[in-house]
């Protein structure tokens, strides 16, 4: 992780917040105990916003005319990527509308409350009023003494009072890796039905969800634990409660990927929920009920109190809040009684957000976003690009990334808005996990650029006069350039390499400033009918037709009215302007027809291509300031009418040739001319097809739409090169050739690859597993079966440069294995394993119990025997007799603790040959009759630079040319006697090289 760096956290307010007693809120932190409450009041969300105690995992209680929600208490510092939580407390009210709250910073702490835990890690619980009348507080804590893989276990506490005092209603743990029964999932997210004398409990993280039956004294088993299923997506957080005679169990969900309805990104939870219609289900999904919230976890409690259901969860929306610092939030939960079962309407979180207003030059925030590696790898969010918000110590999500493990050369950016703008800077903050060089993890560009549309020469092209492009990760990197119109502007990086491979790229926040305006902008006039509450949305800015936010502004009678708006862009301040309200009816006289324009927006291309969906506005202006009818169509289509409107949107999609039409009438009848406008649209990237003949590369493009206008191609990490004809390899290296294709639309594909061979028809010595192509039988996401032959071997590898296999399930054997183009002479091989994890655990990535080699004689695997250490800290050699084979293998033997196995992890393999090379000859054998007698004909050319002997072989002879020319032939024909011959084989020599043998077939003359 990169250096820590302070952060300015944007002022919060806080509607109403009252506190009693007197004195500030967060002097409740060390309190301790029911004693120490504290009454507030704020009306909104979160419940308390001032930052002066953080609250997460919201467990409510109804518990007379009250409610309670029980939450931990997230302790972190800012720049702590971690669960600190120390402590149980809780809110109470009367009146949720009300705003008032009664505090219990501090109802009790882990390693007070239970003798058998230790401190800390006070995680998600639950309060709960058992059949006795009494309260039942389940609470995950660590078990100081437990010898099982997980500590985590599941305590309760008693007491006669929701605020207690708790005891310790059992002494031990009621739910451990060990109790009542053997699991091996961790122990935590208990959630508690009580209904008719019985007890259900629910509880897991992790995909893995479990239930148990009690009896009604809380405590004792009914049956065995067994798991739930029937949740997509289930995480962690379960809640159950009973509506009606349908039960429901929410629960945080995270099924992530660009498709997911709950989760775009690993890190982040919805809350989806299932229905059943017992207790021991069966589960049927049902949705998702929230969506997810400005911290990564979330987490529900969904309870009736009063007639209305609520439902509680935690955001990082106080000030000062983070993804560790959490606060607890309560909104409504409508229901659809229409469906059966009945569903939960989506939450509507309150209060909603609003577009930020503050003057600010910053325009990046209003662009779409779109990036080089769609769809992007789900640990990352592209919406961070843009969001403004920079967090001291970011999680994944909280950035644009583009590690995969296999990391292109050069990865984009771009932004694209609607209408032109004038920008004239960037700031752009990285992010790293690896230094500049490595080649691996994430690091810095090793260069880049910003680049814009324009809009004259329908092509990218770099700004002008840049002030520099710095690279460091220590907070935003500032760019200045020449001044330049444009609806898109695109950042290039170059990733940082090592010379083999590459480093990927992330971005915490880019965000593009607007040139200021030479002199103040100037608020238009605006007339508006009675009523009509939507403002214009833009304002001239040195010519430009700019968007402006206005102040809500109350337009219900005729008159003047001044509203203020803050231009996108425009840094020096808000604007104001003159509002004239007028009578719709005010059409006396009026003989004029309004008149229609038709602007499209979208992402331009060239030579007037569109490279997307196309909006095209038709805006209509009446010299009597009131709105009108709109009727348009597309494509020869039915019209489409909108009124009373001043403008309506009409979207063009599809790639090919469109048509837009509109006319516009006022509201005393007259009617415009109709307005057209011709749109095209390609918005497919041309494909691009490579063909690898032998040791050079054939390329070709297609493009549907607009054509291929040129296709372009890089050699390794050398520059882009207009494709003119066959790529051929620069030396005898093996080398890999980037290549992409640009249509007369300006789209451009993603830059694919392919690998021209390494020439191995001389003679090899060392090493040869870089050579080679390397598989596996199975590779971890953030590992890489390339790490195997990248010639690196550092002292403290990052994921990248390793080849492993963790995963949830893990075999006892794996394999490697090596490709060569041809059979080679190999001697012996050495590799070294990697570990995190000890032997006999069973989990994590830990040194073999031992391995083989094998080599594949032309049928099958055959066994090398050697001797076969199994060190993580130095090669582990084998020398063996030679073997002449294409294909080598290790089969990796896995250490286990009985039940299950430890991954295993390489960090290199070498592969050492001592092979004179090939004959480098082109061979010909053809069986043919003569005089009803068969013949073998050979003919043998010598492809070799210099001058070689060469010796052929058959069965029915063999015959010796001396200094054969290069590019001549050798001939002989090899007489049988016989009138038909089996098929065979030649052998052809030559001196200081691996023969190579030819087939010809069978002959009867």
């Amino acid at each position: 992780m990169k250096p820590l760096r302070p952060v300015a956290v944007a002022g919060l307010v806080l509607a109403g917040l009252l506190v009693s007693p007197a004195g500030p809120a967060s002097a409740a932190a060390s309190f301790e105990g029911a004693d120490t409450s504290y009454t507030f009041t704020h009306q909104g969300n979160p419940i308390l916003a001032d930052g002066s105690y953080y609250s997460a995992d919201p467990a409510p209680l109804v518990a007379g005319d009250d409610l309670y929600i029980y939450t931990g208490h997230d302790e972190a510092g800012p720049a702590t990527n971690d669960f600190q939580m120390n402590e149980w407390g809780a809110f109470r009210t009367s009146d949720v509308p009300s705003g008032q709250w009664t505090h219990y910073p501090s109802l009790a702490r882990p390693e007070t409350l239970f003798s058998w835990a230790t401190a800390g890690r006070a995680y998600a619980g639950q309060v709960v009023q058992g059949p006795d009348g009494r309260y039942y507080w389940y609470l995950p804590v660590s078990e100081r003494a437990s010898t099982a893989a997980d500590k985590f276990a599941i305590g309760l506490a008693v007491s006669d009072s929701p605020t207690g005092p708790w005891t310790d209603y059992i002494g031990g743990p009621l739910i451990s890796q060990r109790v009542p029964s053997a699991n091996d999932i961790q122990n935590i997210d208990p959630t508690v039905l009580v209904e008719n004398g019985r007890v259900y409990v629910w509880w897991g993280t992790f995909g893995q969800l479990r239930m148990l039956e009690y009896q009604a004294d809380m405590k004792t088993p009914v049956g065995t634990q067994r798991s739930v299923t029937g949740l997509t997506g289930f995480f962690e957080a379960p809640w159950i409660f009973n509506r009606n005679g349908t039960y429901y169990l929410a629960y945080a969900g995270n099924n992530a990927g660009p498709a997911s309805a709950c989760t775009p990104a690993n890190y982040h939870a919805c809350i989806a929920y299932a229905t059943a219609t017992s207790p021991s289900g069966p589960w049927t999904y049902r949705g998702t009920v929230l969506t997810p919230v400005s911290s990564t976890t979330s987490h529900p409690g969904i309870i009736q109190y009063k007639g209305q259901w609520y439902i509680t969860y935690h955001t990082a929306d106080a000030v000062g809040g983070g993804h560790f610092r959490r606060s607890v939030a309560i909104d409504k939960v409508e229901w659809d009684d229409t469906l059966s079962p009945p569903r939960m309407r989506q939450v509507v979180q309150t209060p909603v957000k609003q577009r930020d207003r503050t003057p600010r030059a910053n325009i990046a925030q209003e662009a779409k976003v779109t990036v080089s590696n769609e769809p992007v790898p789900t640990q990352y969010w592209v919406k961070a690009l843009n969001d403004e918000l920079v967090r001291a110590n970011p999680l994944p999500p909280d950035m644009w990334g583009t590690w995969t493990g296999s990391n292109p050369a050069q990865q984009w950016v771009q932004y694209t808005w609607d209408q032109p703008m004038r920008i004239a800077g960037s700031q752009i903050d990285f992010w790293n996990d690896q230094p500049q060089g490595s080649g691996v993890g994430v690091a810095a560009p090793a260069r880049w650029k910003i680049q814009y549309w324009d809009l004259g020469a329908g092509q990218w092209a770099d700004v002008a006069h840049p002030s520099g492009y710095p690279t460091s990760t220590a907070g935003y990197q500032n760019t200045t350039f020449d001044p330049v119109t444009t609806t898109q502007v695109r950042a290039t990086f170059d990733a940082s390499t090592n010379g083999s491979t590459y480093s990927a790229v992330a971005v915490e926040e880019w965000k593009v400033l607007a040139a200021q305006p030479s002199s103040p902008v100037a608020a238009p006039a605006i007339t508006v009918e009675a009523g009509e509450t939507e403002l214009p949305g833009t304002v001239t800015v040195d010519g430009l037709q700019t968007p402006v936010y206005w102040d809500p502004a109350d337009t219900s009678a005729p008159g003047q009215i001044s509203v203020q708006g803050s231009v996108l862009g425009y840094a020096a301040g808000q604007i104001t302007a003159t509002v004239t309200v007028i009578s719709p009816g005010d059409t006396a006289g009026d003989v004029t027809a309004p008149t229609l324009t038709l602007s499209p927006s979208g992402s331009a291309g060239t030579g007037g291509w569109f490279r997307s969906a196309v909006r095209v506005r038709a805006a209509a202006a009446d010299d009597r300031g009131g709105r009108m009818t709109i009727a348009s169509t597309v494509d020869g289509g039915a019209p489409v009418a909108a009124t009373p409107v001043r403008y309506t949107d009409v979207t063009v999609s599809g790639d090919g040739q469109h048509s837009v039409s509109a006319t516009a009438t006022d509201r005393a009848g007259n009617a415009s001319a109709p307005a057209s406008l011709a749109v095209r649209i390609d918005a497919t990237a041309p494909a691009t097809t490579s063909t690898v003949e032998g040791r050079s590369v054939r390329l070709a493009a297609t493009d549907a739409t607009s054509g291929v206008a040129r296709i372009e191609y890089a050699v390794d990490t050398g520059a882009w090169t207009a494709y003119t004809g066959t790529v051929g390899a620069p030396d005898a290296n093996r080398h890999t050739v980037s290549f992409r294709a640009t249509d007369n639309a300006g789209n451009t594909e993603t830059a694919k690859t392919v690998t021209i061979p390494a020439d191995l028809s001389g003679p090899l010595s060392g090493n040869v597993g870089p050579i080679g192509t390397a598989s596996a039988s199975y590779t971890a996401a953030w590992n890489s079966a390339g790490a195997l032959n990248d010639n690196a071997d550092p002292a403290n590898p990052a994921q990248a440069q390793l080849w492993g296999t963790w995963s949830g399930s893990r075999p006892a054997t794996q394999w490697v294995q090596y490709d060569w183009a041809r059979p080679i002479r190999l001697t012996g091989a050495e590799l070294k394993f990697w570990k995190d994890s000890n032997r006999g655990t069973g989990d994590g990535v830990a040194e073999p119990d031992g391995w083989k080699l094998q080599y594949w004689d032309g049928t099958a695997w055959q066994d090398i025997a050697g001797t076969y250490g199994t060190s993580t800290t130095a090669f582990n050699t084998v020398s063996f007799a030679p073997v002449v084979t294409s294909r080598l293998r290790a089969t990796i033997s896995a250490n286990g603790n009985g039940t299950t196995y430890s991954a295993v992890a390489v960090t290199e393999w070498r592969v050492f040959a001592d092979d004179p090379g090939t004959a480098s000859v082109t061979v010909t054998a053809q069986p043919r009759c003569i005089a009803g007698k068969a013949y073998v004909a050979v003919q043998v050319r010598n492809d070799r630079a210099a001058a070689s002997d060469i010796a052929v072989e058959t069965a029915y002879g063999d015959r010796s040319f001396a200094a054969v020319a290069p590019g001549a032939n050798a001939y002989q024909s090899f007489p049988s006697r016989a009138a038909s011959i089996p098929a065979g084989t030649v052998t052809v020599r030559v001196p200081g090289t691996t023969p190579v043998t030819e087939g010809y077939g069978s002959l009867s003359c």
